[in-house]
């Protein structure tokens, strides 16, 4: 089998690289392995694009458009198997406000009925955590294989020391900026001197909302999201990974955690369930009470990030995620 010319990894977006979970689950597996990308849009023809190809298997990263059920739809008829990657994938409406309005303008209800389709098109589906495969299977019957998202950003070394006033930062996109001002609040809880950067696609509304809160001693510095946004994580000590206990977070992938452990940074997130297994390499409750044992407990905190480190190298690596997907391929493709 020739992976460059059998296999066809499809992203569903104009600029795929512009999506974090397209580089992490796709884009970077993908030119690991050598296998072939392809943009398909609304508007293009599902037939031509596999014509043209002619692939013996397809991988679909999330579907951010109903054309993607039709290019499924017509792989099976033409025996060309499917892999589908599902991200996000919850099944209850959304607590956040902010979360409410996307679901009422209909773009999480039809993302739910699309993803129910490609599911019963594909031949394989990959949820990217148990608890997301676990959620899968309660609401479809679906049972997902599980491949973690990879690192993104070349290993860092590990910081030797937290200084203090705490140097901080935050990163994610504008749909994640309620768990920021959750984790900000949390921080306010104790009166501590710290500059946080803040790293994200949009600022206005995060801008207007954290300005309303007494921030005593903490200064913001607001970075505008880009590739390179590593070079600015790797001049703080912490990244802040703030959760709120609600459905669309149970789903998430550990990119931003593993992200943030790969580059020497002491990470601090809340303490979830399905977030327990990182318990040995980051602080996980209360983004203050992190704070504080940080402070109190140097070189432990230290330790923690440089065993974290070794950890996602070892399990979160390009090299290991795309053999994992090495695997599901042959596998399907024996079937």
């Amino acid at each position: 089998m020739d992976l460059n010319k059998d296999i066809l990894w499809v992203f569903s977006h104009s600029n795929p690289s512009s999506i974090p979970s397209y580089v992490f689950s796709g884009i970077l597996p993908a030119d690991y392995l050598n296998i072939q990308k392809v943009i398909f849009l609304r508007d293009h023809d599902p037939r031509e694009i596999l014509t043209r190809f002619n692939p013996k298997l397809i991988i679909i990263n999330k579907a951010m458009h109903t054309n993607v059920v039709n290019l499924a739809r017509i792989a099976k008829e033409l025996n060309i198997k499917v892999i589908s990657i599902f991200d996000d994938w919850y099944f209850i409406k959304p607590e956040s406000r902010d979360m409410q309005i996307m679901y009422y303008a209909g773009f999480y209800k039809y993302r739910f009925i699309d993803n129910l389709k490609l599911a019963e098109y594909s031949n394989d589906i990959i949820a990217k955590t148990k608890n997301a495969a676990d959620i899968i299977h309660k609401h479809t019957g679906f049972r997902a294989k599980i491949i973690s998202d990879c690192v993104r950003f070349e290993s860092q070394m590990p910081i030797n020391k937290i200084n203090y006033p705490f140097k901080i930062s935050w990163f994610g996109m504008n749909t994640n900026h309620d768990t920021l001002e959750f984790g900000i609040r949390e921080i306010l809880e104790y009166d501590f001197e710290a500059n946080i950067k803040i790293i994200t696609n949009e600022f206005d509304i995060i801008r207007s909302k954290l300005s309303n809160l007494n921030l005593k001693n903490i200064s913001l510095e607001f970075i505008k999201w880009k590739k390179s946004m590593d070079k600015e994580v790797v001049t703080t000590d912490i990244v802040i990974i703030p959760y709120l206990n609600d459905h669309v977070r149970l789903v998430k992938s550990y990119n931003r955690i593993t992200d943030s452990i790969n580059l020497g940074r002491f990470t601090i997130i809340s303490d979830l369930n399905h977030l327990r297994k990182f318990k040995n390499y980051c602080f996980l409750g209360n983004i203050g009470e992190g704070l504080k044992w940080s402070k109190e407990n140097n070189l432990l905190a230290v330790e923690k990030v440089k065993k974290g480190f070794e950890y996602i190298k070892k399990n979160y690596s390009v090299a290991t995620i795309a053999m994992e997907w090495k695997n599901i391929i042959y596998q399907n493709l024996k079937k």
